[in-house]
């Protein structure tokens, strides 16, 4: 999911490291997180794989929204 932001990118906001931070937690070994901005545009790429489709969707979901609140 890509995520747009204004004139400061959130990536270094606590609340945003935290949402990253668990979200790792809750995948586990058997996921794969990566939240990165994007090269040519003002988005935040979160993109997750794990075994759990759900899990997956609702992390994404959590990480998008708290960089949503601090755009």
């Amino acid at each position: 999911r890509s995520v747009g932001y204004g004139a400061r990118c959130p990536l270094g906001d606590d609340a945003v490291l935290d949402a990253v931070r668990a979200g790792r937690a809750r995948l586990g070994a058997g996921g794969r997180l990566v939240v990165r901005e994007s090269g040519t545009e003002p988005l935040i790429r979160v993109m997750a794989e794990g075994g759990d489709e759900a899990l997956v969707a609702e992390i994404v979901s959590d990480i998008a929204a708290a960089i949503e609140r601090t755009a």
